[in-house]
């Protein structure tokens, strides 16, 4: 009996001790908890707010200039009245070589070296992995230019004035060649000529051929999910309040920040994460299909030529009521549809999958197999100038002296 006081008595003591420790650990805690929230609170009211939704990002005041927007050439100076090619990047893209010592996320689609011979995803022959950039370089009589926003290409270009830096690139080119400028775009670039072409409409007797590659003129159905999966996000956050409501909006805040201010080295995180914040910035939201910015995108001008060229992955699988189940997949991020609006002349580049029925062809899926987007392969909207076909296509649309 003395033996079970003493061990009640022990328990009891242990009891209390441990209630003691739980207490002094939730003062610490809270002290913690609280010491975060004022950090980062003074250091969100130092970054642009961006307190009402996750990822928002900064308002921008005043009226648009876009600095930092270039023009570089390309090729070696080629005579008077020779024709010129300005090649026109897109989302979050570039046409600057990388740089020793600068970093930078965004890549040149137009030097990307040919990697694909067709859709089928076959590699090319040895010697034939020029770039397009090149294959324009080569080309007699041609002065290959780029314009390049990359330090705006996180903002949509029909308010960051980049637009009207474009046109005046256009006029630039047109007085040094005292000839015509073919444009080639590629992605959210060609929405950005459309907007140039309506602010300065003189511009468009200075353009020879239009040529888009995967421009979202309706929109990418990739940036609608990127809404709903920050809404998921923010619904898993709600039983954190600080996560939802300080944490997760100034990380947004501060990385759409910097991308505004350097889209091509800003936002110091992993690409997936970059991108998927960069989608919620303004360029990401007004790419959505439906937004009001595509809604109010300006139409091509009576009498200028566009040809249009886009990238159209389809997986295929026999079903079990005989028939062939297909997924039309576009290039990844836009739709085939979607790429090919508005235009006069249209190319498809089409890279199709036949799986094995059943198991077979779902285990090619999952592992990664099938060359087609969101997977990559041949058609893949970043990757689709490595497309030998798609090369092929633009120098085809680019008809006259400069086509040869």
């Amino acid at each position: 009996m003395e033996l079970g006081r003493r061990s009640r008595a022990l328990v009891r003591g242990a009891l209390r001790a441990r209630s003691r420790l739980r207490r002094r650990r939730s003062r610490w805690r809270s002290l913690v908890a609280l010491s975060t929230v004022v950090v980062l609170a003074a250091t969100a009211t130092l970054a642009p707010a961006a307190a009402s939704s996750a990822f928002a990002p900064a308002a921008v005041a005043g009226p648009a200039v876009a600095l930092g927007d270039r023009v570089v050439r390309l090729s070696e100076q080629a005579e008077p009245d020779s024709r010129a090619v300005l090649l026109v990047h897109g989302w979050l893209s570039t046409v600057l070589p990388d740089a020793d010592g600068q970093r930078s996320y965004a890549r040149s689609p137009f030097a990307r070296p040919v990697q694909w011979r067709d859709g089928s995803g076959a590699p090319v022959a040895r010697g034939m992995t020029a770039s397009l950039q090149q294959r324009l370089e080569a080309r007699p009589g041609v002065a290959v230019y780029a314009f390049d926003y990359s330090a705006n290409s996180a903002g949509w270009v029909g308010s960051t004035g980049s637009a009207d830096n474009l046109a005046a690139a256009i006029r630039s080119i047109a007085d040094a060649v005292h000839g015509p400028v073919d444009v080639v775009t590629h992605s959210m670039g060609g929405l950005a000529l459309r907007y140039a072409l309506r602010d300065a409409p003189d511009i468009a007797a200075l353009i020879g051929e239009v040529v888009t590659v995967a421009a979202p003129t309706q929109g990418s159905d990739i940036a609608n999910v990127a809404v709903d999966i920050a809404g998921a996000i923010r619904a898993t956050m709600s039983t954190v309040p600080v996560l939802q409501n300080l944490v997760l909006p100034w990380i947004g805040a501060v990385c759409n920040k910097q991308l505004a201010e350097d889209a091509r080295g800003g936002c110091d995180l992993p690409p997936v994460i970059r991108t998927g914040i960069a989608a919620l910035g303004p360029a990401g939201t007004s790419l959505r299909a439906g937004s009001a910015e595509l809604a109010d995108l300006p139409d091509w001008p009576a009498g200028l030529h566009v040809h249009a060229i886009a990238a159209s992955a389809v997986v295929a699988m026999p079903l079990p009521s005989g028939k062939t189940g297909e997924a039309r997949l576009g290039d990844g991020l836009v739709a085939e549809t979607s790429a090919l609006a508005g235009a006069a002349d249209t190319t498809v580049v089409t890279c199709r999958r036949d799986l094995p029925p059943g198991v077979g062809g779902v285990g090619m899926i999952l592992s990664g197999q099938v060359a087609a987007p969101p997977f990559g392969g041949a058609c893949g909207h970043d990757a689709v100038f490595s497309n030998l076909e798609v090369v092929d296509a633009v120098l085809a649309a680019l008809r006259g002296p400069a086509s040869g």
